[in-house]
């Protein structure tokens, strides 16, 4: 199971924990059963977020410790009698109270803890009162990668022949969504994993990798030299390359180090069997 379906169903578990206390007050029950739901949320915090609580008998002899636990139980009936006061709220605009067992309300909560723990692994993720507090790295990459492939999706679809202004305007637009390093990994991981061409998605990668954008934002990750692999052998898209390249570095010179060298791009127009020389003289000296 992925981390990011790990993560769904986390949040969906956790929600059930707080519909427990929720449930119980628009069935207008009695207080007396906020003690319940107190001791089912402290449970949580125990199963899921193990490193708030001391680990060891040393551990609950330290003051630091002690201010944390009782900062996270009261933390926790706060939080009930919140959803308890939300709930009563609720039932007190219906004409009649809702026929809801203070068993069913407590089971909700108390189901939430394994469903919760088998999901996921607490050492790896912690949540607090419900939402994602520290994002492992990984969990972040995967998370990103996951919405730049669906945001680059579209350029899979694009007939061959799309001109170069659809293309960077559909660049344009993703712009404030996604970073030129992600939007690059996502289009470069969908290339190397279609059968097909895919030509309009691997233009739209030179264009994007030899952006003034992906220059200033990507320096020393070389897109344009991950651009010339894309190119691979098509003479079409060398000749776009070595045009994209002939702005880029007459605007940003800085980025000659991540450009291809000279005799790099030569070799790749012999490979291509392209007609002999290149648009202009690029990069550093061999």
């Amino acid at each position: 199971m992925s981390l990011g379906l790990q993560l769904r169903l986390s949040l969906l578990f956790t929600a059930m924990l707080y519909l427990g206390p929720l449930v119980s007050g628009i069935g207008r029950h009695d207080l007396p059963v906020l003690p319940s739901f107190a001791a089912l949320f402290v449970m949580w915090t125990m199963v899921m977020r193990p490193a708030q609580w001391p680990q060891d008998r040393a551990g609950w002899s330290d003051g630091a410790a002690i201010l944390r636990v009782a900062a996270t139980v009261a933390t926790q009936i706060l939080l009930v009698a919140a959803l308890f006061i939300v709930g009563r709220a609720i039932g007190g605009m219906l004409p009649a109270a809702p026929v809801i067992s203070e068993a069913v309300a407590i089971a909700i909560s108390l189901l939430a803890i394994p469903f919760s723990r088998l999901t996921l692994d607490p050492a790896k993720i912690a949540f607090a009162h419900g939402f994602l507090d520290e994002v492992p790295e990984e969990l972040a990459i995967e998370l990103e990668g996951q919405r730049a492939d669906r945001l680059v999706a579209p350029f899979f679809r694009l007939p061959d022949d799309t001109d170069e202004v659809e293309l960077m305007k559909r660049l344009v637009d993703l712009a404030p969504s996604l970073t030129s390093a992600a939007l690059l990994d996502a289009l470069d991981r969908r290339i190397r994993a279609e059968p097909s061409p895919c030509i309009a998605a691997r233009r739209a990668l030179i264009l994007q990798a030899t952006s003034v954008a992906a220059a200033d934002t990507c320096p020393g990750r070389a897109e344009p030299v991950r651009a010339l692999r894309i190119a691979g052998t098509d003479r079409t898209l060398l000749r776009l390359l070595a045009l994209r390249l002939q702005s880029l570095l007459a605007q940003r010179p800085q980025a000659q180090d991540d450009c291809p060298t000279v005799p790099v791009l030569r070799a790749a127009v012999v490979r291509a069997k392209a007609p002999a020389g290149l648009p202009f003289e690029l990069g550093r000296a061999a």
